[in-house]
């Protein structure tokens, strides 16, 4: 072997020139190559189905979400109660211009909006405020406040 580290005739692919030494820049002398370009080729694709699945797959939300419809079925100014794929009641309240979601215990007729904010059962004569606490000490169960989405024009509840 010589001074430079390579035997003599040796062709040398990479070196680390003295300028370059402090910055540690390796100089690469040939080509890498077909098998470089398709393994580059490989991964940018493999990149790409990646983020397509994942663009794909933000659309909805999966579990623990459930849809309970479309988006244009609760009217603005409304209050709504429908019943999940699971059974349980979920009343949608659309007053005020926002979105907000409740389960509610089972009983034998719809909640129905009360007032500018709250909620009645009618039939039981069950009352509850605007988030969900009964007005009544005997009032029954409260309403329980659940969070919600719309995606793709679908309201989804996480019960």
């Amino acid at each position: 072997m010589g001074p430079t580290g390579t035997q003599r005739g040796e062709k040398r692919t990479a070196y680390l020139p003295p300028r370059a030494a402090r910055a540690r820049k390796l100089i690469l002398r040939t080509q890498l190559g077909l098998p470089w370009v398709i393994a580059a080729l490989a991964f940018a694709g493999l990149i790409l189905l990646a983020g397509a699945f994942f663009l794909v797959q933000t659309g909805r939300p999966g579990p623990p979400w459930v849809r309970v419809g479309p988006a244009s079925a609760f009217q603005p100014t409304s209050v709504l109660q429908i019943q999940a794929p699971d059974g349980r009641l979920v009343v949608v309240d659309r007053r005020d211009g926002l979105l907000r979601t409740f389960q509610a215990p089972d009983g034998p007729c719809a909640v129905e909006a009360a007032g500018e904010s709250g909620f009645s059962r009618p039939c039981t004569g069950q009352e509850w405020d605007a988030d969900g606490v009964p007005t009544h000490p005997a009032g029954g169960a409260a309403l329980r406040r659940v969070p919600a989405q719309v995606a793709r024009g679908d309201l989804y509840v996480d019960l």
